[in-house]
């Protein structure tokens, strides 16, 4: 690698890290996040049968070793996103049957005096985001391309709060909730035999979760008390992955991708309080996630040469591994170690994309996702993930404003909807992102 680029790469790698690490995501199919890359999610999301640029790391990495030189690229992603749904957090008496209901949905308030309403006003939440979305460079050596890759594949970010009257004074709610995933990744890929090729690597997860709720209250002239739940903790886990790509003629190639997975041991503190016992908790804490394994096939086809291509993708994140387990040290009134199975089914999405270049040097793409949601019925609420069976349109442009710079851009909208537990809830996004890839 030229030795101009190893000076300065390292400071910009730390930096993007950084950057990446410290803002929250937000989630399609669960927790996961829609792709890296602008171009490749300009095409909706059907890449894993072209991963002809620096991202193929992410989507396919036997798509590397079809690569020549180096390059070094950064993505960007501004989303917003509305989450609806027909009623707000729950606010239930402490019995077994509120107990096995907040198991599923993640509702955090209980109802101690009985007289309490049962559940809060705020029905919707909306964020904005303006995140780093990945980096990624790799060069090719004679007898293999060799690639370094950060991104983001899930996150989960909620801050939701809100106020009731409530006798002579009010109830004040707050739950937020936050969930950052980092992977670096390190890629081999190497042409097999000729128009054969297939990739091999190793991703460090970092995660870190953050939940905070707290309930006040105050001056009712009925029965105040507080109640608060605070919890951080961070891990590191490894996974796998591999991929093939085979070039069947010029105008047709076949890709297939594989991620083992891992379970990321997190660990951190936790601490609990409730003024009506006297209860003050503080316990180390174990919370295992599972990154469930995903796998992908994919076709690219270019009837017209280089002009136009057409790009089809078949995805599933086996969803049906996640579960619960969160241990405390030391247990307590509140704070009760847990672990079970979640329910979660295995998502399915299709994703079919295209591009055309309009000149040797910009091209035009669109594309259309469709994501299914993994959860059960009875999980679905506005506390948890109100998550449903998504659409997404995308499109966007790529252009080269100079020789060996090239930028991309994508533009999307996505929406859904879900009946369950006799409520609806819905979810509307939009979002925009570019890239700017530099060849050496």
């Amino acid at each position: 690698m030229p030795r101009k680029i190893v000076s300065w790469l390292p400071l910009v790698l730390v930096l993007s890290l950084t950057s990446i690490s410290t803002t929250p995501k937000l989630f399609a199919g669960g927790y996961e996040t829609f792709g890296l890359g602008s171009r490749a999610a300009s095409m909706g999301g059907a890449f894993i049968g072209l991963a002809d640029d620096w991202t193929a790391s992410y989507w396919n990495p036997a798509g590397l070793a079809q690569l020549e030189g180096g390059a070094v690229g950064f993505d960007f992603l501004s989303p917003q996103a509305t989450l609806r749904g027909s009623g707000s957090y729950s606010n239930l008496p402490p019995t077994p049957q509120t107990a096995e209901e907040y198991k599923w949905t993640k509702d955090v308030f209980i109802n101690y005096s009985g007289m309490e309403p049962d559940q809060f006003d705020k029905t919707s939440v909306s964020e904005q985001f303006y995140q780093p979305q990945g980096l990624g460079c790799y060069y090719s050596f004679p007898e293999f391309t060799a690639a370094l890759t950060f991104y983001s594949p899930l996150g989960y970010y909620t801050d939701w709060k809100d106020t009731l009257s409530y006798g002579m004074g009010e109830i004040y709610g707050k739950n937020f909730q936050s969930l950052v995933t980092v992977s670096s990744q390190i890629t081999l890929a190497r042409e097999l035999f000729d128009g054969f090729y297939a990739g091999l690597g190793v991703s460090l997860l970092y995660d870190r979760l953050e939940r905070k709720t707290e309930k006040i209250v105050s001056n009712s002239g009925i029965m105040d008390y507080t109640s608060k739940f605070d919890m951080k903790t961070d891990g590191v886990g490894a996974e796998g992955h591999a991929g093939l790509l085979y070039k069947v003629c010029d105008w047709m190639s076949l890709g297939g991708v594989y991620r083992t997975g891992a379970t990321v041991k997190m660990t951190g503190d936790t601490s609990a309080s409730l003024s009506l016992t006297g209860a003050d908790e503080d316990t180390h804490t174990t919370y295992k996630f599972r990154h469930p394994p995903t796998w992908g096939i994919g076709v690219a086809v270019k009837p017209i040469g280089d002009l136009i291509t057409f790009t089809a993708d078949f995805q599933q994140t086996l969803w049906s591994f996640y579960r619960t387990n969160v241990q405390y040290d030391q247990q307590g009134m509140i704070l009760q170690s847990t672990s079970y199975d979640e329910e979660w089914s295995d998502s399915d999405r299709w994703r079919v994309g295209c591009e055309y270049m309009l000149k040797p040097t910009w091209a035009i793409r669109a594309g259309f996702a469709y994501d299914e949601s993994p959860l059960p019925a009875k999980s679905v609420s506005l506390a948890h993930i109100p998550d449903v069976d998504r659409k997404n349109i995308t499109f966007g442009t790529g252009f080269e404003p100079a020789d060996d710079w090239v930028i991309d851009m994508v533009g999307a909208v996505a929406w859904g909807d879900r009946d369950a537990r006799g409520q609806t809830f819905e979810q509307r996004a939009w979002g925009v992102g570019a890239d700017v890839t530099w060849y050496f």
